[in-house]
């Protein structure tokens, strides 16, 4: 593993739907850095609906907006609040980013609403992550729960969606597994470790579906999109290795992550 003298820091950007266990990973990442790397890690919260954290949240944007504020001053529903806080997050992206940048940690570790979506798809996501590029190098790790991957064609689907991923962030996005310990991870790991196993078992999988992921895996191997994807555990440790190998390897003069 890399052990080198970074001059920037590192932003990295865990995003990942709900449930996938984006802040847990957070957490143990950046303990795992630290004890293993020697580097000092800074913690950025960025969901404005977190009740509780398992780190201390140097730059918290709910210094700025919550949830439950908006809740209970607009009269409106999770939802609804969740979409509010995002447009505030936007409009005060400056003074956000500029308690970012002035963090002293060679590694930081941002963690994202568990929609996915709003991170996506709202103007805040895209416009933090083009900031972030500014400040130093920024990449993304989307988190998926590894009982999302049971069959080939729903694992062929997420390597789509961290194409998606990459070009709403317009940075480098490594794509992990979670919860490595679930029954199904090790088939996972296979389709991860090996593209030819993944095409094979696809085109035994009947259905029209498993056709269209058949040839969205030859797609992406055609444009040298596929990346490895490590089967990780925030519990355990699992991957965290490989997991730190790929996010190193983005700032690679190569830039090769497969």
């Amino acid at each position: 593993m890399h052990n080198v003298s970074l001059g920037r820091a590192l932003y990295t950007v865990i995003i990942g739907p709900a449930g996938s266990g984006k802040t847990t990973l957070t957490a143990a990442l950046g303990r795992w850095i630290e004890e293993n790397q020697g580097f000092r890690v800074s913690y950025v919260n960025l969901d404005p609906g977190a009740d509780q954290l398992p780190f201390k949240a140097d730059v918290d944007v709910r210094d700025w907006v919550t949830v439950q504020r908006l809740m209970r001053e607009r009269g409106l529903g999770p939802n609804g609040a969740l979409i509010a806080c995002m447009e505030e997050v936007y409009a005060r992206r400056s003074e956000v980013l500029a308690r970012i940048s002035k963090l002293p940690a060679e590694f930081v570790l941002i963690d994202t609403p568990g929609q996915m979506e709003l991170f996506l798809f709202h103007d805040a996501g895209p416009a933090v992550s083009r900031e972030l590029k500014k400040l130093g190098s920024a990449c993304a790790v989307m988190l998926f729960d590894s009982s999302l991957a049971r069959v080939p064609s729903h694992f062929a689907t997420l390597n789509l969606m961290g194409v998606v991923a990459r070009l709403q962030l317009e940075i480098p996005v490594v794509i992990a597994l979670n919860k490595g310990d679930l029954a199904n991870a090790p088939r996972a790991g296979t389709w991860a470790r090996n593209p030819n196993i993944l095409l094979n078992e696809l085109r035994k999988e009947p259905g029209v579906i498993s056709e269209l992921a058949g040839r969205l895996v030859e797609i992406l191997n055609e444009f040298n999109l596929a990346v490895r994807i490590p089967i990780i555990s925030s519990l355990t440790q699992q991957g965290f290795g490989e997991l730190y190998d790929l996010i190193h390897e983005i700032w690679c003069a190569c830039g090769d992550l497969t």
